[in-house]
């Protein structure tokens, strides 16, 4: 039996800080979540400098992390029921996530910094709490937004010193890398309002996965075998990667179910702090002074953010993990 001090934390929580056990519970999600796929964007980074291909790569994690779920549940007998309905769901989901990642995301990387695409991708909490206002007819609360805006202030403070003026020649690149995070917005809202009932997490996880492995195979077919045969050199990398998705996956969906879309894109600012933090201790890059005060405003725009969102329905979705992008 917990003694009364034990008991009584919630309860002191609550009445101090005004954070609630639900608040909690999305906020260690959003951090659990962004950390999960900040990992992935890692592991993936290591195996395209082993000579992989991005498109080959994003099949074989998408596909090995599908099927790994798609067997459990089957095991467990927890399938999900497919129908037309749910088909549609997921290939709408799907082919956002797509546009979003190996696609537009692909092709902006190619052509400015890795961290200037890093801080345009952070602006999708942003967009999504200002499309989410936009459908609903409302202005967002002013503690959504001093969420959202404490969370960019952070991440600005950590990458905007990393990054360098960009050359006329990438301008048009860095017009269209707007089109990355108002896509990421796009598919957070999609499947938050259309999440079909009765889908958990694992299954919504599951289906969306395999939809987008399904996608990616036109381009497959077209892709140069070049840098396909280094994906068995690299097995137990790739191993990781797809473990790492599949927890990632679950986490988000589940998040997103329980928090709805806004509260959901907060994990862009954890992704982008858990990449700093693995350039330093992978990448010997160096972690500046404003790395910590960076993660005190991310973390108490999470906590508002989140606080804003605690009267929402719950909604459901799938959280598709890219190879490149998913915020």
């Amino acid at each position: 039996m917990a003694s009364g001090r034990e008991a009584s934390m919630p309860a002191i929580v609550r009445k101090e800080f005004g954070v609630s056990r639900t608040t909690i519970l999305h906020i260690v999600l959003t951090f659990i979540t962004g950390s999960l796929i900040g990992t992935s964007f890692v592991l993936t980074k290591l195996l395209l400098g082993e000579g992989i291909g991005q498109i080959g790569l994003a099949f074989v994690q998408l596909a090995g992390a599908s099927a790994l779920l798609l067997t459990v549940l089957w095991f467990r007998n927890a399938m999900p029921r497919w129908n037309g309905a749910l088909l549609r769901y997921f290939f709408a989901a799907s082919l956002i996530a797509l546009a979003a990642g190996p696609l537009l995301g692909a092709w902006v990387l190619g052509r400015i910094p890795a961290a200037v695409f890093t801080v345009v991708v952070t602006f999708s909490p942003m967009f999504t709490t200002l499309l989410t206002a936009l459908i609903e007819r409302r202005l967002p609360s002013a503690k959504a937004m001093a969420g959202v805006l404490l969370g960019l202030t952070g991440v600005l403070l950590v990458l905007l010193p990393r990054i360098r003026v960009a050359p006329d020649e990438e301008a048009l690149a860095l017009w269209f890398a707007l089109g990355v995070p108002l896509l990421l917005a796009i598919g957070n809202v999609y499947r938050s309002r259309y999440w079909p009932p009765q889908l958990g997490a694992p299954a919504a996880s599951a289906g969306g996965l395999a939809m987008q492995s399904l996608l990616l195979i036109p381009l497959l077919a077209t892709t140069p075998r070049v840098g396909m045969v280094a994906l068995f050199g690299s097995a137990s990398l790739l191993a990781a990667l797809v473990l790492v998705t599949v927890a990632a996956n679950v986490a988000g969906s589940t998040l997103q179910r329980v928090a709805g879309a806004t509260a959901y894109s907060q994990i862009g600012y954890v992704i982008a702090l858990t990449g700093v933090v693995a350039g330093a201790v992978i990448f010997d890059e160096r972690l500046d002074a404003m790395f910590w005060p960076a993660l005190v405003l991310v973390f108490a725009g999470i906590v508002l953010n989140n606080s804003a969102q605690k009267s929402a329905r719950p909604v459901s979705a799938v959280s598709p993990i890219l190879s490149r992008s998913n915020t």
